[in-house]
């Protein structure tokens, strides 16, 4: 398949080399196919605060392509400092209700992050990770973005590892 057409030309002769086309999945009507989708819960201990966080940069930077859920067996309100640190990075916290944590959902997820509980005890055969960050709510600006940030990457490093994300490269 070839670029065509003045568009094509013009693309070309701006860059020196042809455009690069990607390939769309799904039929020859150029729409996506319909996937599953894929399913990260995020379980907090005490309250949501993490793990509502969590699921929001992780459902953020996913655009769409992960399912982030937050599964706590207590819901808070969003703590001003975090909801305006997650803000500078285009996140609407107040968007993201979390849920009670059950074996539905656990069983549905791909993976659970652990944000507190004891691995152990979340049952057998599920794919468990545990993210050992300090609860943002209460602290200062700088150490709220401190969290936020570090929460970040590692919602970054998880979408790679999924095939759901590539890595940029620096320059």
């Amino acid at each position: 398949m070839s670029g065509t057409g003045p568009g094509a030309a013009a693309a070309s002769d701006r860059t020196g080399t042809p455009p690069r086309l990607v390939a769309v999945p799904g039929g020859g009507n150029g729409r996506p196919a319909a996937r599953p989708a894929r399913v990260v819960v995020f379980l907090g201990v005490d309250n949501d605060s993490r793990s509502r966080v969590a699921a929001a940069l992780l459902a953020h930077r996913s655009k769409g392509r992960v399912r982030a859920v937050s599964a706590s067996p207590v819901a808070v309100e969003p703590d001003p400092a975090v909801a305006a640190s997650l803000a500078q990075l285009g996140v609407d916290l107040g968007r993201l209700t979390s849920v009670a944590p059950s074996a539905a959902l656990l069983d549905e997820a791909e993976l659970v992050v652990v944000m507190g509980y004891d691995r152990d005890n979340l049952g057998q055969g599920r794919p468990t990770e545990d993210w050992c960050i300090d609860d943002p709510s209460g602290k200062g600006a700088d150490a709220v973005r401190c969290i936020r940030d570090a929460i970040d990457r590692r919602a970054q490093r998880l979408l790679i590892r999924m095939g759901v994300a590539v890595p940029t490269r620096t320059r």
